[in-house]
């Protein structure tokens, strides 16, 4: 009896990234993850600047993304620098987004 292995690859166009575990319920490679979560950051934070606060689903989503990287971060197979860098950035990123959120906003 032969044993398969499913490997999931990416499924952002022609990519061919592997899916780390972490991210199969996305569907797609870290790369495309940070892409598309550094997006919707950038959104956030436009409408912050906007005095549009977040609503609470949108503030759950952006706990969940600060939870996955740092999951992702420690995971043993994280080897690139470049990947934790941009986790890293995330992660800033979240936390800036946090402290701008807890500053009364000036008229």
């Amino acid at each position: 009896m032969a044993v398969s292995t499913q490997v999931r690859v990416c499924r952002v166009g022609a990519c061919s990234a592997l899916i780390p575990l972490t991210l199969t319920g996305q569907g797609v490679c870290l790369t495309h993850y940070l892409d598309e979560v550094f997006t919707r950051i950038s959104a956030v934070q436009e409408r912050c600047r906007q005095r549009e606060m977040p609503d609470s689903r949108t503030l759950s989503w952006l706990s969940r993304q600060g939870d996955l990287a740092v999951t992702l971060l420690s995971s043993v197979g994280l080897n690139f620098s470049e990947d934790r860098a941009r986790l890293l950035e995330l992660l800033l990123c979240l936390a800036n987004l946090h402290e701008s959120m807890r500053r009364p906003q000036s008229p």
